[in-house]
């Protein structure tokens, strides 16, 4: 248990990539055996989990493997928003999907982002994850074609 004032809260990207993550359950932030847990405000009309991630891999220092769920809620009772996740090796999981409150999405691979607020309308999301490592860790890999310009 941890009282709500006491959740480290984060302001992470900036312009149409600005969001606030709330980190109550990370990495770093709460004693946990396996699950990683964090909540994300997104803006109206803004862009977060960019640029795009993956953690599908155990690669000891650089990535954890992480299956991930986004649990939605959308601001509005006519507000979606998107969620992508595209391949990161053959066979992997392909997902454009339009998502509006009490929608989840199953990340079990690949790489992932953007999650996309409709204008207007901002977005929330939890998001779960848990992997087969013996150490609760959450390091991802940004996808090399999205990074360019954005730091």
């Amino acid at each position: 248990y941890g009282p709500a004032p006491e959740v480290p809260v984060e302001d992470r990207g900036s312009g149409n990539c600005a969001r606030q993550v709330r980190n109550f359950a990370s990495a770093d932030a709460f004693e946990c055996d396996k699950l990683i847990t964090v909540e994300v405000i997104t803006p109206g009309g803004n862009w977060s989990s960019y640029p795009p991630h993956k953690h599908d891999e155990n690669r000891p220092g650089e990535e954890t493997e992480l299956e991930e769920i986004y649990y939605f809620e959308i601001d509005g009772p006519n507000g979606f928003g998107y969620q992508r996740v595209f391949p990161s090796r053959e066979g992997g999981s392909e997902v454009l999907a339009e998502v509006r409150s009490g929608d989840a999405v199953l990340v079990p691979d690949g790489w992932h982002g953007p999650s996309i607020a409709q204008p207007g309308h901002s977005m929330y999301y939890l998001n779960v994850m848990a992997g087969p490592g013996t150490e609760r860790q959450w390091r991802i890999c940004f996808h090399p074609d999205h990074t360019e310009g954005y730091r």
